[in-house]
């Protein structure tokens, strides 16, 4: 009698995909999917790791959830998928995602006083912004009267200006982050 030996076919990788794979922020989850054939018809497990361009590990589950504590914009994670079959025949493969970068909210613009201006009264512009990357937004004011331009800075004294009884005072607030993403509020008298 003859005897034949079948030797193990290792799995191999058809794709490896991290959806969404654009638009992704610090604060996205992510979904790493893999498929991978086996030529001896064999039950496949498969496990993920995802990792950052250091090589630090963030988990081995299909998904990801990104945090501004641990992703800003322009960091990487990786997803690596790797099969294995009965007879511990491996196959792996990986692929990769950026963060971009998310611009900053201008969550509210005051003018103080907003009742009782005259052309003396000093006005007084108040901003606040967010940036869901956790980053703290820097506010720059400009100030126009009736679309010309009279000032920068969250103050503007009207006593410097040639400010007549109503024309519109408008305060423009622009948020610029460490990515250089704006946005831009305004508030008027």
């Amino acid at each position: 009698t003859m005897t034949a030996t079948v030797l193990n076919s290792d799995p191999e990788l058809v794709s490896v995909t991290i959806t969404p794979d654009t638009g992704v922020t610090s604060a996205t989850v992510l979904t790493c999917d893999a498929s991978f054939t086996d030529a001896d018809g064999g039950d496949l497990t498969i496990a993920y790791a995802w990792t950052d361009a250091d090589g630090a590990d963030f988990g081995s589950d299909a998904t990801l959830t990104l945090d501004p504590a641990f992703a800003s914009p322009g960091d990487t994670f990786t997803c690596t998928a790797t099969a294995t079959d009965a007879d511990d025949g491996t196959a792996n493969g990986s692929t990769s995602v950026t963060v971009e970068n998310t611009n900053p909210t201008v969550t509210s613009v005051v003018i103080t006083p907003d009742t009782g201006v005259t052309a003396s009264t000093t006005l007084t512009c108040t901003a606040t912004a967010e940036d869901d990357d956790g980053e703290a937004p820097t506010i720059a004011y400009a100030w126009d009267i009736s679309g010309t331009e009279v000032g920068t800075g969250d103050t503007l004294d009207l006593s410097t200006t040639a400010a007549v009884s109503g024309e519109t005072v408008t305060c423009t607030a622009t948020a610029t982050d460490g990515y250089e993403g704006t946005d831009v509020g305004t508030d008027s008298v």
